[in-house]
């Protein structure tokens, strides 16, 4: 579908031919995480924007084992990070009337829950990332969770979300790490997409998402990527918080939260940059590692890159890539 040309930016070409190729080779390690949910739910996605069975096929051998109870969905340690894994069983339950699917996804969101009083959910780290964890599940899984997805995105946006509207990592992380910004930002799109449109907490979400990408619009390269420090211009320009900025944005202009002709074409700018970190046979290139919280800014400016096959970096440019092909359309 052409984008029409007064005032924006053209997308690069074929956003599902490069979904295609990343479903294809990821997840390369099919476990109980976060990572790989993502995979399935984009494969899942892609199954149905191109009428392709392989895909949809491919992620239901891949979850199997889960549904079976060959492989535990809830097994010690117990994070967030693993839980939230049992978002694409809840997806591939939707796609396909799976009911073990739904029941398993909701047997997981029942153990992530809060117990004590003042509890926002178990397992929590106090990092932007617990937004996503959370909130993808409990968001997908039905609406008696909307209170507990509401208090858990408000009280950590208070605590992490800066007056420009950018996120710190974490009060013991005091400091705009990318990805961790890609997480608070997934958390509330989530929110936003799943829960009911008379959820309560709707109206002061949607404040929180839409200070987010109004801050991050302003610190986008002129590659259209965003940086693994985002607000520290020497910072390296990484790939997953650009895959999942792009993403959120696009999902927010195809919802109608925020403004076609504002975010549009830095939707499509972001999406060039995650298309270029994307080589011919799947493997990507500036993935930031694998990254807790730490007081020290040096820190997140030093972290280790990944070039080559990588299953975080892969799934989020392949949720950008589907995201940015439903916009198209």
């Amino acid at each position: 579908m052409a984008i029409p040309a007064a005032g924006r930016a053209q997308a690069p070409p074929e956003p599902l031919e490069i979904a295609r190729i990343l479903a294809a080779k990821y997840p390369v390690q099919p476990i109980m995480s976060y990572i790989p949910a993502l995979s399935w739910s984009s494969s899942l996605r892609l199954s149905l924007l191109t009428k392709e069975a392989r895909w949809h096929d491919k992620v239901a051998t891949d979850i199997a084992p889960f549904l079976s109870e060959q492989t535990p969905a809830i097994a010690e340690p117990y994070r967030l990070t693993s839980l939230a894994g049992a978002l694409a069983f809840a997806d591939l339950a939707v796609t396909n009337g799976n009911s073990p699917g739904l029941i398993l996804a909701q047997k997981v969101a029942a153990f992530m829950a809060p117990e004590a009083p003042g509890e926002a959910i178990r397992f929590t780290t106090g990092w932007t990332d617990d937004m996503f964890m959370a909130s993808s599940l409990l968001s997908r899984v039905g609406g008696a969770y909307a209170p507990v997805v509401g208090n858990l995105l408000k009280t950590y946006a208070e605590k992490l979300q800066r007056p420009d509207g950018i996120f710190i990592h974490a009060t013991d992380g005091p400091h705009a790490w990318g990805r961790g910004n890609g997480f608070a930002l997934l958390g509330v799109t989530e929110a936003l997409t799943y829960l009911p449109a008379g959820w309560p907490d709707r109206a002061r979400v949607l404040e929180i998402y839409r200070r987010h990408v109004a801050a991050l619009a302003k610190h986008q390269s002129d590659d259209g990527s965003w940086r693994q420090v985002v607000d520290e211009p020497s910072s390296y320009r990484e790939l997953t918080v650009t895959a999942m900025t792009t993403a959120a944005m696009a999902r927010g202009v195809r919802l109608g939260w925020i403004d076609r002709t504002t975010y549009e074409p830095i939707v499509y700018r972001g999406w060039g940059a995650v298309a270029a970190r994307v080589n011919a046979d799947g493997t990507v290139k500036d993935v930031c590692a694998g990254t807790g919280a730490q007081n020290s800014r040096d820190y997140y400016l030093n972290r280790p890159v990944v070039n080559g096959a990588d299953d975080r970096g892969g799934a989020m440019a392949l949720l950008a890539a589907i995201e940015t092909a439903a916009l198209r359309r």
